[in-house]
């Protein structure tokens, strides 16, 4: 029997996950950050290879045994996917890889034709329908990333100084956001971001502070925020569906990351958005986890084997 390893890498760990050709999860393993564009080559590597070395003797399999898709951020482009297939070129891995979108893609439609957005510290947008990609945004934080948590986060901290002013109406924010970088006060706060930059992924956490606020203190510019930033997220969605010509008849719209668990505001804002121009969207969580969307890259599995896989994550998810 083949076995198949799945790998969701980014910027902050490396997720792996062994499964059988009948859907059975045999395990996880983690590691550290496998984007090489922003660890680099070496540390990407190392990471990839604790992952599926480490599956493999967990099973007591050899390379000969697995085939591995990896979903990985920092290949978007084809010459950086080339320079990590030669990197791995002498450790005798039968892979293929491609970009983590498209492995949540797979996680969304299990190899069918669909949409997903993800929304965690940037975002994106990626479908396919008939053999036709589409792309749309995941252009990174300087040039886009709408809805995402950097989004929330920066604008919390705009929206903060402009309640602050008194140019917008008044908000918890102000309070939130001195208090999630420690500053006394609003002087403290202006010299600590401009002395000491956040980096984009303590930004982004800031969309905690900012759902809490609206979900359960009710800040009118929490909200406001929170339901912009779904409004662009709903905006990738539509996009690529009318690039795919989907018209009046059902797809699968599946939605992936942080920012989609922060509350209502968000899921249900965007859930409305995407309706007004696609009725018939199957609006929904991604059936799998990334790392298995990972592992659905090589091919299609039976659908037996993947209501098994179904049944077996849901079990995994509730132990």
């Amino acid at each position: 029997m083949k076995y198949r390893i799945g790998i969701d890498g980014g910027g902050t760990k490396t997720l792996g996950v062994l499964i059988t050709e009948n859907g059975d999860i045999l395990g996880y393993k983690e590691a550290g950050p496998s984007n090489f564009l922003s660890v680099g080559l070496d540390e990407t590597v190392k990471n990839l290879e604790t992952v599926i070395y480490g599956l493999c003797m967990d099973q007591g399999l050899s390379l000969k045994d697995v085939k591995i898709g990896m979903g990985l951020a920092g290949v978007g482009r084809e010459k950086d996917k080339e320079t990590l297939k030669e990197a791995l070129q002498s450790r005798n891995f039968d892979f293929v890889v491609d970009t983590d979108v498209v492995a949540a893609l797979m996680a969304a439609t299990e190899g069918g034709d669909g949409v997903v957005v993800i929304g965690g510290t940037g975002s994106i947008a990626y479908g396919i329908r008939g053999g036709k990609t589409v792309r749309v945004g995941g252009w990174g934080y300087l040039l886009g990333d709408e809805g995402s948590g950097y989004y929330i986060g920066k604008r919390a901290m705009i929206e903060a100084c402009r309640s602050y002013d008194g140019r917008s109406e008044k908000s918890l924010l102000h309070e939130a956001v001195l208090d999630y970088f420690a500053c006394e006060n609003h002087d403290d706060f202006i010299s600590f971001i401009y002395e000491l930059p956040p980096i984009r992924h303590q930004v982004a956490d800031l969309t905690r502070k900012v759902a809490d606020l609206a979900n359960r203190k009710q800040d009118p510019l929490a909200i406001t925020i929170m339901k912009d930033a779904a409004k662009e997220l709903a905006l990738l969605a539509v996009t690529a569906a009318k690039r795919l010509e989907f018209g009046d008849e059902e797809f699968t719209l599946g939605y992936f990351g942080g920012v989609f668990k922060a509350g209502d505001y968000i899921v249900k804002t965007f859930k409305d958005e995407v309706k007004t121009a696609f009725t018939k969207a199957r609006i929904e969580p991604c059936l799998h986890n990334p790392a298995i969307g990972a592992a659905l890259m090589i091919g299609p599995l039976s659908e037996e084997a993947l209501l098994n896989l179904r049944k077996n994550q849901k079990a995994g998810e509730e132990s």
